[in-house]
């Protein structure tokens, strides 16, 4: 699959809304390559225009910049169980392909903005693996930062076939879900700008309520949930963005993400070596130099209340 690129107005926004200046974007590369040189726990190889990309999602700060390149490669060293088996043929990941559906959608939003979905493929609770799941959204973030930038991003979250089970394997009282959580939305160049709850159950405020303590209110503001249809959805998310399950005008949520997912398999080669070559060496990290959040994935530490120490724009 190929993420198209923006339309010459989306550019247009984009560069309007971010104030872009070449000549600073230049100047920030450059100092962002020597920054990274100089860092004895980082590894020095990523190409200018990934590093570019970094810099783009992080709203062309490089002071962000490389807060987020430090945290990047830190939990690549410190959180294995999401980033030591990064093997898209591997048992685990192939019954994850099957068991759920995760794609970012190829077209972007009039906004500039990246979509991207997750549903059920097999309602089965026991095929539902929040690690192996983590994983493949990690795989699919990297995978991103190869190829595309875009303003924004917004999450759909299709609930039809969630069953208690499902939800207690989320809970964010488990370790793994708040690590997975952390590593997803601190890691990254993500600008998050709204999260769809689909076909959300009656008790939908009772599972939010699990995960408010945990959560900035600026975060949780930007949340909507669509309960019985999705003409609500469309006032954000127009139909020519959408799979034809949801009204909309692209191909179905089968073949969408088979096609993702076969672009995740034809860059195996460049996942089996980044895992070896992405990541800090924590023995050499200066002191002092760690956030609450990423010096408390490093150490193992509790992490309730950490989650409200992200950067949400």
């Amino acid at each position: 699959m190929t993420l198209e690129e923006p339309t010459a107005e989306q550019l247009k926004r984009m560069r309007e809304e971010l104030q872009e200046d070449p000549s600073l974007i230049r100047q920030d590369l450059t100092n962002l390559r020597n920054w990274l040189n100089k860092q004895p726990h980082l590894p020095h190889h990523m190409e200018d225009a990934r590093l570019e990309r970094f810099l783009y999602g992080c709203k062309l700060s490089a002071e962000r910049t490389k807060r987020v390149l430090d945290t990047y490669y830190m939990v690549r060293a410190t959180v294995p169980e999401f980033f030591k088996n990064r093997d898209p043929m591997s048992k685990d990941m192939q019954l994850c392909f099957n068991a759920v559906y995760y794609v970012p959608l190829p077209v972007l939003t009039p906004l500039g903005y990246r979509a991207t979905l997750l549903r059920l493929a097999d309602y089965d609770v026991d095929k539902f693996d929040v690690r192996s799941l983590t994983t493949r959204i990690v795989m699919s973030l990297d995978a991103r930062l190869l190829e595309e930038r875009c303003l924004n991003n917004v999450m759909l979250v299709d609930l039809q076939g969630f069953s208690t089970g499902h939800y207690s394997k989320l809970s964010p009282t488990h370790s793994v879900c708040r690590k997975a959580l952390l590593c997803i939305q601190d890691a990254f160049p993500l600008r998050l700008a709204q999260v769809h709850l689909l076909n959300a159950p009656a008790f939908i405020g009772n599972i939010m309520n699990l995960f408010r303590p945990f959560l900035k209110e600026k975060l949780i503001g930007k949340f909507f949930f669509h309960c019985a249809g999705y003409e609500s959805l469309y006032e954000h998310v127009p139909k020519d963005v959408l799979p034809m399950e949801y009204g909309g005008h692209l191909s179905s949520i089968h073949d969408l993400t088979e096609s993702w997912n076969r672009k995740l398999i034809s860059l195996r080669s460049w996942f089996l070596q980044e895992q070896l070559i992405s990541k800090s060496d924590e023995s050499r990290c200066p002191a002092g130099r760690r956030s609450s959040t990423a010096s408390a994935l490093a150490s193992g530490d509790e992490m309730h209340g950490t989650f409200r120490k992200l950067s949400i724009d």
